[in-house]
C-alpha cells in the first residue's frame, strides 16, 4: 500500500496509509483541544508548533519504527539534546516543528532511510508561572504539556483552609509592545499614524487594575476571575490555557457582614450562591425585634455605596452587608 505525508491544521506531518486518510482527519476534528482546556480569545495560547524550546523543556521525540530513538530528552542548559546516533543535538531556540525538520535532515545523513519525526513538547520546564495566596506551596511552576489550569491544580495540591470561590489568573501584557509605541495602542488611535498623532497630547496609560492581596500588578494586564465550583465541576470554559509569566492567586475567602437586629451579628464566609435567607441562618436568624421582611443590603458599586431592599432568595455577593432593622412595633 502506498504511502503520503499528510499535514492536517494544527498538527505535525506524519506518515500515514492512505485508506486511513480520512478516517484520521475525521476523529482529528472531533477531538477537543488540550483535553477540554478552554483558550478565551484574551487568553490564546502558542500554538505548540510555533513554540521556542528552551532549556530545561523535556521533549518527546518519537521516530517511526526506531524504538532506540524515541523517547523523551531533557534540553541542557546549554539548549542542547543527547540524541541517539547523532550525539549533542542544538534544540533551543528552535521551535519544535524546525526541530523535527532539523532531525529528520540529520538521519536522512546516512542513518535511516525516510525518516519519519514526530518532536512534541512533554514538559514547558523553560516556561513559569507564578503561584501565590491560600496554597501550601506557593512559588513558581513549570508548565507541563497540557497547559490548562486545572493540571497546574493538579501540581500545587491541596488549597488552604482559607482559600476562597475564585482564582484570579493575572497576565501581563506582551513583551516589546510598549503602550504608545505602535499604532493601535491608545497613544495611537484608529486610523491615524504615528507621524499624525505625535502632534496630539498623549492619552495617559491604561491604569494597573486593583487585585486586593496583590501589591503590583503590571499596568495593562489582563485578570481573568474563575470560579473553583464552575472549574471542579468541569465546565471547560473556565479551564484556560496558561501561559508563561502568568500569575495564579488564590484569594483569601471573602466575607459577608450581616448586622442589626440578628442573633449573632459580625462577619460570616462567602459561599457561591449564597443566598440572603442563608446568611441570615448563619447569624441564628432576625431577633423578636427583627424584620426580615425590611431586610435591605449595603454593596459597593463602583467605588460608591449602594443600599437595596433584598428577598429571601436574592443571592449576596462578597463583602456585601447585610442589614436586618428592627420593627416599627
Amino acid at each position: 500500500m502506498s504511502e503520503r505525508r499528510l499535514r492536517l491544521p494544527g498538527l505535525r506531518t506524519v506518515a500515514a496509509p492512505l485508506a486511513l486518510a480520512a478516517g484520521l482527519c475525521a476523529s482529528l476534528g472531533a477531538a477537543p483541544a488540550a483535553a477540554g482546556a478552554a483558550e478565551p480569545g484574551s487568553a490564546v495560547g502558542t500554538a505548540t508548533g510555533d513554540y521556542e524550546i528552551g532549556a530545561g523543556d523535556v521533549l518527546k521525540v518519537v521516530v517511526l519504527g526506531q524504538a532506540e530513538m524515541t523517547g523523551a530528552f531533557t534540553v541542557d542548559g546549554e539548549g542542547m539534546i543527547g540524541f541517539p546516533v547523532l550525539g549533542k543535538i542544538k534544540a533551543a531556540e528552535h521551535t519544535t516543528l524546525e526541530l523535527e525538520r532539523k532531525l529528520t535532515t540529520l538521519l536522512a545523513d546516512g542513518y535511516l532511510k525516510r525518516p519519519q519525526v514526530t518532536v512534541t513538547v512533554a514538559e514547558y520546564a523553560s516556561q513559569k508561572v507564578f503561584v501565590t495566596g491560600e496554597v501550601q506551596r506557593p512559588g513558581p511552576y513549570a508548565l507541563k504539556a497540557d497547559r490548562s489550569l486545572l493540571a497546574l491544580m493538579s501540581d500545587v495540591g491541596p488549597l488552604g483552609p482559607n482559600a476562597g470561590h475564585e482564582v484570579l489568573v493575572v497576565r501581563p501584557p506582551p513583551a516589546g509592545a510598549p503602550i504608545g509605541t505602535t499604532p493601535g495602542d491608545p497613544l495611537f488611535p484608529a486610523g491615524t499614524e504615528p507621524d499624525e498623532a505625535a502632534a496630539k497630547p498623549p492619552s495617559a496609560p491604561p491604569a494597573a487594575p486593583a487585585v486586593p492581596g496583590l501589591p503590583f500588578v503590571v499596568p495593562g494586564a489582563e485578570v481573568f476571575h474563575i470560579s473553583l465550583l464552575e472549574l471542579q465541576s468541569g465546565n471547560p470554559e473556565k479551564n484556560i490555557l496558561l501561559k508563561a509569566g502568568d500569575t495564579v492567586y488564590f484569594p483569601k475567602a471573602a466575607q459577608v457582614y450581616v448586622m442589626g437586629s440578628v442573633a449573632r451579628p459580625g462577619p460570616y464566609r462567602f459561599q457561591e450562591g449564597m443566598t440572603v435567607l442563608q446568611a441570615l441562618t448563619l447569624a441564628g436568624g432576625a431577633t423578636e425585634r427583627g424584620s426580615e421582611g425590611r431586610a435591605k443590603v449595603v454593596r459597593i458599586v463602583g467605588g460608591k455605596k449602594v443600599e437595596k431592599k433584598v428577598k429571601p432568595t436574592d443571592l449576596v455577593l462578597p463583602e456585601d452587608t447585610l442589614m436586618v432593622p428592627e420593627r416599627f412595633f
